[in-house]
């Protein structure tokens, strides 16, 4: 489904194609999920150690630049597609924070199991305070959800709607491993940009920018 939606985007409206990706992008970081589940179950310290690497790198980086410049792309509010683009700016720094850490050391990424979820441990270069760490995780939200709830694009919004919907209910029942399960949650809903696609764009409701 994820090809044939990015075939889709690619024939009806290119601004399209990185909201067309979603479903592609979740499908792999799913796989490498299933790897790391595969690891802990074999025992192979590597293979978990690699997979979950990965996973880091959409989660805690590639979702908080992809999704911006997503709603960035079809934007047709000059001002909102300036906001979205720095956001996206703020979430490829955010990453790097996250990840760089990982790439030099990657001893400092750890994984355990929770209530038959994944926990994710990262071991920053500066561990921040309980303040920060409260700042950050809302930052972290924020970047994501922003552009999606806020955008002018109506499959945007939805979209937004159902990824808002999926952080509620993995912040009430899956706290402990919500990176994890949210990732899980926003795939499932990712399917919804499989319909949008497959079938067809309707005329967009907002004029394209100048």
């Amino acid at each position: 489904m994820g090809i044939a939606c990015i075939k889709q985007a690619q024939e009806q409206d290119k601004r399209y194609l990185p909201l067309a990706a979603f479903p592609l992008a979740f499908g792999i970081q799913q796989v490498i999920e299933g790897l790391v589940w595969v690891g802990l179950g074999a025992n192979d310290a590597r293979l978990v150690a690699l997979a979950a690497t990965g996973f880091v790198f959409f989660s805690h980086g590639f979702w908080l630049v992809w999704t911006p410049l997503a709603a960035a792309s079809v934007e047709g509010d000059r001002p909102r597609c300036q906001v979205w683009r720095a956001l996206a700016g703020l979430g490829l720094l955010y990453g790097l924070y996250f990840n760089l850490p990982i790439w030099l050391d990657p001893q400092r990424l750890s994984v355990s199991v929770h209530n038959h979820s994944l926990v994710y441990h990262l071991q920053l270069l500066v561990e921040p305070t309980r303040a920060l760490s409260l700042f950050g995780y809302t930052l972290y939200v924020l970047t994501i959800l922003a552009p999606l709830v806020l955008s002018g694009d109506r499959y945007i919004q939805r979209l937004g709607g159902l990824v808002l919907l999926a952080l509620l209910l993995t912040a009430n029942f899956f706290s402990a491993g919500f990176i994890s399960v949210w990732c899980f949650f926003a795939a499932l809903v990712s399917l919804y940009v499989g319909y949008v696609f497959l079938q067809g764009l309707e005329p967009r409701s907002q004029p394209p920018l100048a």
